[in-house]
């Protein structure tokens, strides 16, 4: 039984014995303090384990108790047609999902039911233990069956001949796929060390990530290697032999592409001037010519030469993060695996915060922050990756920038980056906001979770949150400013959690993970 699962059981008991209470007696009693309480009740009540009633300070009772609420209690045949029903569309599922792993949208296209009512059902199943998601690729699985990784023997020969590849690294597995490219986990012929290669359609814009990531060096940003061009149809040594020597210190970002409900999105065709920028930014740059020059003759969509459609791509190389990314800690938390440890949640977001400042001072914007690009190393260091969308934060001549909209993942995006074309840095607060809020409340599905995130882009809190965490409470609702001049800057947030949560040197040096 988990820390977090004894202490709710305790609260329980002492409602049980002792009826009803308000928090701070029950804090009292068991000997917790009255914030980690009001956090445990506010999870035992959206379990439908606890209600309370609406006086201030709220009163505290079993649910099993009635109390004089009515209850709606179904009879033997309601239950047995109901189990009925819940095990059908189980079989359904199960059976479609014995044949391998499907997404959602594949699932809900079999069964001819909507979207929403088949994610509602997986993640239902996977809350009792009958299927699980895989993390990097959005696919449903029966619960004991491995995923697509479990069989990367049998795809090392074909992935090993991809282009570009295929000289210098063994490929080990695909570790994700998206409209922007995809990325794989690699071991090298020569160092024997593993890194993560990501592939994209060599572009402008492809161009100007590699020259912005080659200029950041920061212990939370994921470490850039080198890159490399490399044509899809044929490859030749002389292709090879163009990677760009650069500092093996400089960073990099993984792209993670999911299909499903956090995809990146792009419905504005016109172009988006920041790519130019980001250029601009990097015209000191001495390496990485080469790169720019095949981008330009491979034109915006990347074919180099029309006639016979060869695509040119381009490779980078970077460290491999084996720690795994903050969604899957998040996940972690919201099943009970592991308990959510206050000090551990600070140390974590001051370390995102770090990097985020740290892009900010070399005049960049990630416009992509959200867990699944937070990841962690072997040491449990965090590093914030896929650098895909990075812009410059003014134009050459220090002026703003006309930019796309909509350009990022529309669930952590900021109001202005999804309507305006004019903004700046204060654009990555707004998800920062998001993602801490993530990390400290439990939530137990996904649908619980896109509701509160839609929720928090307004300013509506969790009841039970103010209580729980008054202090970060405050913080999160002015990086959640609709207006992006009352959002503060990274550097300010970074010295208030130090200020604020006793973030010394020896702490923030520990192992995380």
């Amino acid at each position: 039984m988990s820390a977090e699962t004894q202490m709710e059981r305790k609260i329980i008991d002492f409602l049980r014995q002792n009826g009803k209470s308000i928090a701070l007696t029950i804090a009292k009693e068991i000997g917790l303090d009255k914030s980690t309480v009001n956090r445990h009740l506010y999870n035992l009540q959206r379990s439908n384990q606890v209600f309370n009633s609406n006086e201030k300070p709220p009163v505290w009772d079993l649910m099993e108790k009635t109390n004089g609420i009515k209850q709606t209690v179904k009879t033997p045949e309601q239950k047995s047609l109901t189990t009925t029903a819940e095990t059908c569309e189980e079989k359904h599922v199960r059976d479609l999902l014995k044949s391998g792993g499907l997404k959602a949208c594949q699932i809900a296209k079999d069964l001819g039911q909507p979207r929403k009512t088949v994610n509602k059902q997986l993640y239902s199943m996977m809350q009792t233990g009958k299927v699980k998601k895989c993390e990097i690729s959005s696919l449903w699985l029966l619960e004991g069956e491995e995923s697509n990784e479990s069989h990367s023997q049998e795809s090392d020969h074909r992935l090993g001949s991809v282009a570009g590849l295929s000289q210098s690294f063994d490929v080990i597995t695909k570790l994700g796929e998206g409209g922007f490219g995809c990325v794989f986990k690699v071991k090298h012929k020569f160092d024997g060390k593993i890194y993560a290669v990501k592939k994209v359609v060599l572009t402008g814009e492809a161009d100007s990530e590699v020259k912005a990531l080659a200029r950041l060096d920061h212990p939370n940003i994921v470490r850039y290697i080198t890159c490399w061009p490399d044509s899809e149809s044929c490859t030749s040594n002389q292709d090879r032999n163009q990677v760009s020597n650069t500092s093996g210190s400089s960073s990099c970002g993984v792209t993670f592409d999911r299909a499903g409900c956090e995809e990146r999105n792009d419905e504005d065709d016109e172009d988006d001037d920041d790519d130019d920028d980001v250029s601009d930014v990097t015209s000191r740059m001495e390496s990485l010519g080469s790169t720019a020059e095949l981008a330009s003759a491979a034109g915006p969509s990347g074919n180099l030469d029309p006639l016979n459609h060869s695509r040119m791509y381009l490779f980078i190389q970077m460290e491999f993060c084996e720690g795994g990314t903050l969604t899957t800690w998040i996940r972690a938390r919201n099943r009970m695996n592991k308990q959510r440890i206050a000090v551990e949640i600070h140390k974590i977001f001051y370390e995102i915060v770090s990097g985020v400042e740290y892009i900010h001072s070399n005049s960049l914007i990630h416009r992509d922050l959200k867990p699944d690009n937070i990841l962690f190393g072997m040491d449990g260091k965090v590093k914030i990756g896929d650098f895909g969308l990075v812009a410059a934060q003014t134009n050459h001549s220090g002026g703003p920038i006309e930019r796309t909209k909509r350009r990022g993942t529309l669930q952590y995006m900021s109001p202005e980056q999804e309507n305006k074309r004019n903004y700046d840095e204060k654009t990555d607060i707004f998800p920062l906001g998001l993602i801490w809020f993530e990390m400290l409340w439990k939530l137990s599905t996904g649908m619980e979770r896109a509701e509160l995130l839609k929720d928090l882009r307004n300013q509506r809190f969790p009841e039970g949150f103010c209580d729980s965490y008054p202090t970060e409470n405050k913080f999160i609702e002015k990086m959640l400013s609709f207006a992006p001049e009352d959002r503060p800057p990274a550097k300010d947030i970074k010295e208030k959690l130090e200020k604020f949560f006793s973030l010394d040197e020896d702490l923030l040096s520990q192992k995380t993970i």
